[in-house]
This record gives structure tokens, sequence and C-alpha cells, in this order.
């Protein structure tokens, strides 16, 4: 079949267009240095072969790397000009993965290149290496051209440890220079509309909830030009769910399902052209859209049943988490010892004995397991021996396994104390005996406590942390013997439960939050607290994060106070809650202010101007999946393993600050900024009503109003994947947030012309404006907070000051109290 050449213009400069292949990984073992063996892989060839060209037959296109084989594919660059292949292993893995683009040139001759690349990669040009970047960075080089085609090749590589960010953007500087893809597609006319029309088409939202309709939406079209498709929903892991053929009508949509027919997880929307279209024309391209189903698993906005009701649920729900080490815990704790599946406890310890990413959980899992049923005469005797065997052999003995984030060091010195515990007279690998093995862990649980008790997490907030270290503390209260650590367990328990109650909202955890992840932006009950606050006051929805859940649904020697339900529900008019969280050099000052009808959170003056990573600045909360917030992205990828990314965190943080129900944020971008833009989250479908006029968008859920103003302006996007759910506002500039409610403001109308009446003004990052309750505020990128012409504190908050405590740092104890409660927790050395 002849080769085509599809010519695509350069998008100021960068090539856009190209033919990816991989990422092909290698599994590291176990050697010594990992970097050391990586760089021992290195080599000045490209590594691959096979012609590299768009497949129309399926057994053209494919390329072989090492004896492994896969087809070339195209990838299309987004605003970030970036070919994005981030990924994430369980285990440490060497990867590859290469770009392959033509250039044409109409008169030849010597052509400027300019690589950025977050990675380590290399450059051919026609053949010959041109540049290598041994480490993340930018190198310009020139290259002489060939008048006519030129083909350019780049290799990423680098180790996943778990995660790689594989990404890379060339530049090229020479006029009439034009990107070619070879291509076997017979049309390429054809080819090339369906690829503008699959640009435009987008998931009618992210996260669908209980019963709620599938749907992909096509934009209208100006031109005539058909494009009927078919279209594919599928699970992550490939079963189709549905397929609906001859769609895609210009300004309509197409139901996919229904989320309460499917089971939770993730899913693709895959576009492609006509069966016959694609298999007898050879017309092979295709696009996919990521969205997440929750199935059947409702939401509780609203406490219900007793706890004992709730844990037999949550252990039921667990139980439907097939191959996950804590459905078989549930069926344990649920006396479903006929339906174990002892293979997944033995995977669980191969993963272990790979110190595979996450480990900690597993092993806190397989020794509490042990701990809490391994005197159950229904605990197969067989498994037992196996289990204890290998778990007294595991090299994380040696050596503590890498964590990702604060809360694996509890988890894993909670493994050792139960460990020991459990066998104190075993030798472990390494040499230590049980006895030894108890002391160690009980010292490093109390450290990780006592810090943690007196100045908070030093990922302030952190759904995951949280989640995790609740798990580890459920096991210490239950089985530590020794009464200092099950004792300050019990009381850091108590703490950590009291900020989840304060900044939470009708089930919904949401304050800023100094890590979190990228699947849990969009939907508070896709957090790993979320399953935890149904279970202990009733509000929230369960979830696949069941690691904690099931933890704390086994635990038998820890009551919950009252008084956080009490908290957590929030029936007060107004709540104000300022906090300090500090550990080490790690300080924020954090508000959440809460009314019946929203909340809104944020992290005050947090180290504005400087590189972001995985911190939540700010955001208001008005139901599990009514979220609102803007970041400044950092790339247009939404994967967890590439941070900052499109919704997750800020490639330049901004400056915040809050006044009760209102909020700015000031972005001061960079002038060579990848993105160019500032945007918000704002899910209209969502939203009782919605309307953006004059600069501002505003929105109703139940009696609760928002406000959000763009000073350098607004626009949302109608269509492509982020659809009527981005606000976009380019270059530097402040975006201030406004919340309002029926009892104050009236109705929707009228909280609308009451904002607008009071319209902000901007100089630059200095902006004056006059909030819903008739104050002055005014504030800029330097200086104070000022409201009413006086300076307010962005810095220096106590621990916590709310209406139900007020604690200075270090914290040595606690008095946290309602109308009807009164609790006192101590965290001093005398304690």
């Amino acid at each position: 079949m002849p080769v085509l050449f599809n010519t695509f213009k350069l998008q100021d400069g960068f090539i856009h267009n190209w033919l990816t292949a991989g990422p092909v990984a290698e599994t590291a073992g176990r050697p010594g240095n990992l970097q050391e063996w990586v760089k021992s892989k290195y080599s000045n060839r490209p590594q691959i072969e096979g012609r590299p060209v768009e497949q129309g037959p399926l057994t053209e296109g494919l390329y072989r790397v090492e004896g492994r084989q896969g087809a070339w594919e195209y990838y299309r660059c987004r605003e970030d000009h970036l070919v994005d292949l981030s990924v994430e292993y369980s285990t440490p893995q060497y990867v590859r993965a290469w770009a392959f683009s033509g250039l044409e040139s109409a008169a030849g001759g010597r052509a400027g290149f300019r690589l950025l690349a977050l990675c380590a990669a290399d450059v051919w040009v026609n053949g010959e290496h041109a540049c290598r970047l041994e480490e993340p960075g930018e190198a310009a080089f020139d290259v002489e051209l060939n008048e006519g085609h030129n083909e350019v090749l780049v290799r990423m590589e680098g180790l996943a440890a778990p995660a790689l960010v594989l990404a890379m953007s060339l530049r090229v500087e020479a006029d009439g220079a034009n990107a070619s893809m070879p291509s076997l597609i017979p049309s390429l006319e054809r080819r090339n509309a369906l690829e503008a029309v699959n640009e435009k088409v987008y998931l009618d939202r992210d996260v669908y909830g209980f019963d709620q309709k599938i749907f992909i939406c096509w934009p209208p079209r100006d031109e005539d030009t058909l494009a009927y498709q078919d279209v594919r929903l599928q699970a992550a892991a490939g079963s189709i769910y549905a397929n609906a053929e001859d769609v895609g009508k210009p300004d309509s949509r197409t139901q996919l399902g229904n989320s309460a027919a499917l089971s939770e997880g993730p899913y693709h929307a895959i576009l492609m052209p006509r069966a016959w279209e694609f298999y007898e024309s050879q017309i092979r391209i295709t696009r996919q859209l990521d969205c997440y189903v929750l199935g059947r698993n409702r939401f509780s906005s609203a406490p219900y049943g007793t706890l004992a009701e709730r844990r037999a649920e949550a252990l039921a729900h667990a139980q439907s988490c097939q191959g996950n080490l804590f459905a078989e815990v549930a069926r344990m704790a649920s006396g479903k010892w006929n339906a174990l599946e002892p293979m997944v406890i033995l995977q669980a310890l191969e993963a272990l004995e790979q110190q595979a990413a996450g480990c900690e959980v597993l092993l806190l899992g397989l020794v509490g397991m042990l701990h809490r049923f391994g005197h159950r005469k229904e605990f197969p005797r067989p498994l037992m021996k196996t289990v204890r065997e290998r778990i007294l052999q595991l090299a994380c003995w040696m050596a503590a396994p890498g964590f990702s984030h604060e809360g694996g060091g509890l988890l894993y010195a909670a493994s050792q104390l139960i460990a020991g515990q459990l066998y104190p007279q075993a030798v472990f690998a390494g040499g230590q005996t049980g006895v030894q093995l108890r002391q160690q862990g009980e010292q490093h649980a109390l450290a990780w406590m006592r810090a943690r008790g007196r100045g908070g997490l030093e990922d302030w907030d952190s759904e995951s942390v949280l989640a995790e270290a609740l798990m580890g503390l459920s096991y210490l209260v239950d089985a530590a013997k020794n009464e200092e650590v099950w004792g300050l367990a019990s009381v850091l328990m108590d703490k950590f439960f009291f900020s989840i109650a304060v900044n939470s909202y009708k089930g919904v955890f949401g304050p800023s939050q100094g890590r979190t992840r990228a699947s849990a932006l969009k939907s508070g009950q896709l957090q790993a607290l979320s399953g935890i606050t149904r279970l202990m006051w009733g509000t929230g929805g369960w979830n696949q994060q069941i690691a904690p859940l099931v933890s704390l649904a086994c635990m038998r020697k820890y009551d919950l106070p009252p008084i956080f339900a009490e908290i957590a529900l929030g029936a007060e008019e107004e709540m104000l809650d300022r906090e300090q969280q500090a550990i080490g050099e790690r300080v924020v000052n954090k508000i959440t202010y809460r009314t019946p009808d929203g909340m809104l959170s944020s992290a005050q003056d947090y180290t504005p101007g400087r590189p972001g990573g995985r911190e939540h600045i700010w955001q208001a909360t008005f139901g599990p999946q009514c979220l609102v917030f803007t970041n400044h992205p950092g790339c247009s990828t939404e994967k967890d393993a590439h941070a900052p990314n499109f919704w997750l965190g800020n490639a330049v943080l901004p400056r915040v600050a809050q006044w009760k129900d209102t909020l700015v944020a000031l972005y001061r971008l960079p002038e060579d900024d990848r993105m160019g833009f500032t945007h918000a989250y704002f899910p209209t479908y969502e939203f009782d009503e919605y309307v953006i006029r004059d600069g501002t968008a505003f929105a109703r859920k139940g009696e609760g109003y928002l406000a959000l103003t763009a000073t350098h302006g607004l626009e949302l996007l109608e269509s492509g994947r982020t659809a009527w759910r981005e606000l976009r506002a380019w270059g530097s500039g402040a975006w201030v947030c406004r919340l309002g409610r029926a009892a104050l403001d009236g109705d929707f109308a009228a909280f609308q012309e009451s904002v607008l009446a009071k319209p902000v003004s901007a100089e630059g990052l200095q902006l004056t404006l006059e909030t819903l309750r008739g104050e002055q505020v005014s504030f800029g990128w330097e200086g104070p907070l000022l409201v009413n012409g006086k300076a307010q504190a962005l810095n220096g908050y106590p621990h916590y000051e709310n209406p139900y405590t007020t604690a200075t740092l270090p914290c040595e104890e606690m008095e946290i109290h309602t109308g009807e409660y009164i609790l006192k927790l101590d965290f001093s050395d005398q304690a």
C-alpha cells in the first residue's frame, strides 16, 4: 500500500503531530543501584526497529524493541506542546518511548531546534544523533536539513519508581517548515475531517454518580461535513459495555449507558469510524475520552443508621472489590470464610516481596489480618503457615521501603510493632528478633504520633494521608500492648476526626490540601476519606479505597466521640475555622468558612510565586461533585503520574487571601509560561442554575450561591474534553470568588445584581472590592490583606481557632466543646 504524507502546520514553531511507540518497560529487578543500572542501558542508537507510519492495514506500522512488538500510534499535542506519555508502575521499571515526525523544508539548509524534555531524551535527525539530555532540561541545537523531506526521532527514557514523567516538546526554527506524517490511510481528507470533529466531542460530565445517564456529545458545526461514527463505552480493563453505531450528528448527544448498571471504576468512550470504514477502508483515526463511574454507590449527605449497621454495609461493599487483599479481610470480619480467596492473599505477599509501590499498606493489612483473625479456627492452617513464613523473610524488615507520603511511615511502624508482638522469639530478615522489631515499631510510632499531635500533618489535610494515618492508628489502638502507644493513637484519632469534621460539608471533605490526587479533585466521593466518614457518622460514599475503610470497620477498641458527628453536620449558621499546621519547615495557615449552604476553604498566602506540586490551594464546596476551584496548570495531561498537571496542583503557586465568604487568588505567570492561562473547574451540569454575564460566572446549588470573576476576562469552553466545565482566563491576573445564600441575599437574580453592583477594581495584581456584607477589601501581590483599612493576619494563626476549640502551637492539649459535649486531648509528655 502506498505511503501518503499528511502535512500539518507547526504550532508556534512546535511540532504537534507525531507517531509514538511505547512506553516499553523493563522490570528493574533488584540491582544494587537502580540509577546506575538505568545508565548502563543507554545507547546512542535509537534501539527501535520498524518503519514509522500511521496504520492502515493492521499488519503495517509495527515497531519492534528487543523482541517486543507494538504499533506506531498517532499523537496530537495539546496546549502544552508536549508529547506526554507519563506512566506509573507498581514496581521499578526502566521505561523508554519514542516519537517520530517528518519535517518538510522548502529550501533545506541550517535549522535551529529547541528540545524541552522532562526526562532523559535523545534526538536523531535524518538518522544522525543530534542531541542528548541526560536529565530534565532544555537544549538548543542546529541541524542541516535536506530540501524536502526530513525525519525526526526522539527517544525518552528513565526510571519509573513508581512514576515517571515521560514528556518532551520540540520547537523548530526554520522558515516554511511543516510537520509531515507518513500514513497508510488511503483517504487523508476523510481521516482529517474525523480528527477535527473528534477534538470537539466531549462527555457530558467527568464523574457519574449513582443512576446518572452517560452521554457523549457533538457540538454544532458550521460545515456540512458528514462525520458519523461508532462509539464504544468500555472499562479501563477493556470490557465493552455499550456500542452505538452511526452516531455523531452535529449538535446531538448519544446515551452510552447508566451508571447504576455499571461497576465502579474508570471508563473510556472510544470514538472510531464506522465499522466498514475502520476495517474495509483502513481509516483508523480514534479518540478516547475518560470518565469515572461510581456505579451503584450512593452518596449520603445526611446521617443514617447505627455504627453497627454501617459497619456491616461497609464490609459488604468491600467484598465486592475483587482481587483486593482488604476484600478478603472483610470476608473474614463478616464470617464469610467459605468465600475466601487465598490466591488474593498470596498475590499480596508477592507484591510485598517485590516491594511494590504502596507495599506498606499491604504489609499492615497482612500482619493486621494475622493479629485480628489468626486465632480463628476457620483460618486455613496451610495459608496461615505460608503467610507467617514469608512475612518473616520480607526484605522490608531490613530497611524501610520508600514511602510515597508521610502516612507510610506510620503504617510501617505499626507493622513492625504488630509483627514483633505476634512472633516475639522469631528471627526476621536482617537478624532482628520479634522483640527488637516491636521496640523499633513502638519508638517510630510514638515519634510519628507526637510530631503530628503537636504540629499537624506536613501534607496538611491531605485526604489520602489522613485516611492511611487513620488506618495505621486503628491497628495501634486495637493491637498495641504498650499503653503509651495505644493511648496516644486513640487521642490522635480524635484529633484527626475533629479536623475532618470541621473541614467537611454534608459528607464532602473540602479544605485546601498539601497533597492530593488528580482522581480525587472532581468528586468528594472519590476521596479515600469518603467511605470512612460514612462509616463513622453516616455521611459520605463508598468507593474502591477500601484499605482504610476495612481497617476501621474491623476496629474494636476505639469509640468515636459523638461530638465529631455533631461538628461534621454543621448546624450553625456560620462557622469560621483558622488553623496553622506546622512540621519542620513546611508551615501553612488555612481558613475554612462554612454555612448550611456551602463551604469555602483556602491556604492563606502559601509560598506565592514558587513552583507548585500537588497542593490544592482553595476550593468552594456545594456537594460531592459540585466543587469549584482554580489553578495554574502545569501541563495538559490529567495523569496522576505527572504533577502539577491540568487540574492537579499549580505550575506557579498563587497568592491567596480569604475573608469569610470572599476569596482572592492572584496568579503571576512567567513570561515564557508553557500554558499561558489559569482556569477554573466549574461543572455547569452540577448546578441547579448558572449564568455567565458581565465577566462573572454565577451558579446556584440549592440555596447556596457562587460568583466567580476573573479580572483578565473569562470564557466557558463549549467543546472539547473540558466543555461546560472549564472557565479559562489568559495571562496573569486574579480570580475572585464570592459565596452567597438565599437567607442573606434573596433569590438567585438578586444575588447576581448585588455582586454586579460591587465590581472588582484591578490595577495589575492590586485589587479592591466590596464584599456582599459591605466590607471594603484590598489585596495585592505584596503587602497585607486590608479589610475596612485594617490589616488582617495571613500567617501566625493558632493551631486551631474556631467555635469548638482554640489551641496553640506546639499543641500540648486541646479542649473541644459543643453545646452538649466536652472532649479533652492531651499530647504532652506527661499524658
